[in-house]
């Protein structure tokens, strides 16, 4: 009988199929890379937004040829928002081991276990910082379903419209390993304290999340958290998303639409009860730009979902000559008003925006982009050894905070399921 791989296994020195590891996740964190663009403003106490608010619109008049009295003197009117920084950290942590056996280039280790941890960190905190930008700047990851007493935890399905459940899974932004907090917007914590999540079900239409404790949620009432060492009750601090700051109510940067001669902070239009896409919601967020602006907006943000359906709808106005070599299917170059549509995976399901990026304003530290805590106090960007352990520890700062310096200029539409 011959010698085959499978007889010689034992002997065999291994060998990987690839020299490479594989991301078995989307990881490009484009929303991020277009937003860091947009010129950073460098924080001290706080970011100062001067807002030019409104015309001098009491001191005109009008008068005839026998002329007459003139308005009092009125002025321009002017105001400010600030935005406070928001730290975003992950911790790294190496055992001896771990850089022993699998450190150097004469193992057969496909990557050293520094470089493994180490450079994905960055991603890891960058996209935690997309999750962030695409939702509502309130800490909530996901929202419950109902469920009864268990250690699976129901979230809402797809599509969900307005919150979002399944989404969290299905981009990466809740998974294996994930800590949590699970409780009300009151109480972060009211059900469950640092609970790690030790198995997901990928399941549009019934998901759910493993965690150690069995509780009972409610929809509408309980949501998923990122856990918060820091405080008992209350959600990290976390950074504005496209779904507080493109509002046509709440607070933003200290000004709040709701307060006299703050009317003018809202966004041109928010769109949350069209639940199917068309060119007319399309039309209508632009043209509400337009009317505050007097400029069409400069980019147009997408998920798949709504990118296919955009494309539906002008793929059903192709009108063919003949029946030779037709295509379809050419869905990722879209323009819209002049614009390739950008279609994101981050972006969820129901979103449509209409924006104008120079609107917004990036805040930063006195560094632009993720810093190796090692390099942040001193040590040369090198893992330090705990002392009294048999590991090694670093940290990835990145200081970012997203404010707008103009909302009229920004448009969207949330509720989109279809």
């Amino acid at each position: 009988m011959a010698q085959t791989a499978t007889t010689l296994l034992d002997v065999l020195k291994e060998n990987w199929t690839s020299q490479t590891i594989v991301k078995q996740f989307e990881a490009d964190n484009g929303p991020l890379t277009r937003l860091e663009k947009v010129k950073a403003t460098m924080i001290g106490k706080q970011a100062q937004v001067p807002i030019h608010k409104g015309r001098n619109l009491g001191g005109y008049t009008s008068v005839g040829a026998g002329g007459g009295t003139l308005n009092a003197a009125g002025k321009q009117l002017v105001d400010q928002a600030t935005y406070t920084l928001v730290y975003h950290w992950l911790q790294v942590e190496l055992d001896a081991s771990a850089l022993a056996q699998a450190g150097g280039a004469t193992l057969q280790s496909v990557v050293s276990a520094k470089d493994l941890e180490i450079e994905n960190a960055v991603e890891n905190v960058r996209h935690q910082a997309v999750r962030q930008l695409m939702t509502n700047g309130d800490g909530i990851v996901a929202q419950c379903d109902t469920g009864g007493a268990s250690t699976t935890v129901e979230l809402l399905p797809s599509p969900s419209g307005t919150a979002y459940g399944y989404d969290a899974i299905v981009r990466g932004w809740l998974g294996v390993g994930s800590v949590v907090d699970i409780g009300t917007t009151a109480d972060t914590d009211a059900l469950v304290t640092a609970a790690e999540v030790t198995a997901i079900k990928d399941d549009p239409t019934d998901p759910d999340i493993t965690i150690g404790t069995s509780i009972s949620t409610t929809s509408g009432t309980h949501f998923v958290y990122i856990a918060n060492p820091n405080s008992a009750t209350a959600a990290n601090p976390e950074m504005n998303g496209l779904r507080n700051i493109v509002n046509t109510s709440g607070a933003l940067g200290g000004l709040n639409p709701a307060n006299a001669g703050e009317e003018f902070w809202a966004a041109a239009a928010r769109d949350t009860s069209t639940s199917v896409f068309s060119l007319d919601l399309a039309l209508n967020l632009s043209r509400q730009v337009r009317q505050r602006t007097g400029q069409s907006e400069t980019q147009v943000w997408t998920g798949l979902k709504q990118e296919a359906n955009f494309y539906s709808l002008l793929q059903n106005q192709v009108r063919f000559s003949g029946d030779r070599e037709l295509a379809a299917g050419s869905v990722s170059r879209l323009r819209w008003n002049g614009m390739v549509v950008d279609a994101f995976p981050d972006v969820l399901d129901s979103d449509w925006w209409a924006l104008t990026l120079s609107d917004l304003c990036r805040i930063t530290g006195a560094w632009d982009g993720p810093k190796w805590a090692t390099d942040v106090f001193g040590g040369n960007g090198q893992t330090q050894w705990a002392a009294g352990t048999t590991t090694g520890k670093d940290a990835v700062v990145f200081p970012l905070q997203i404010g707008a310096q103009r909302r009229n200029g920004l448009a969207g539409a949330t509720a989109l399921t279809a």
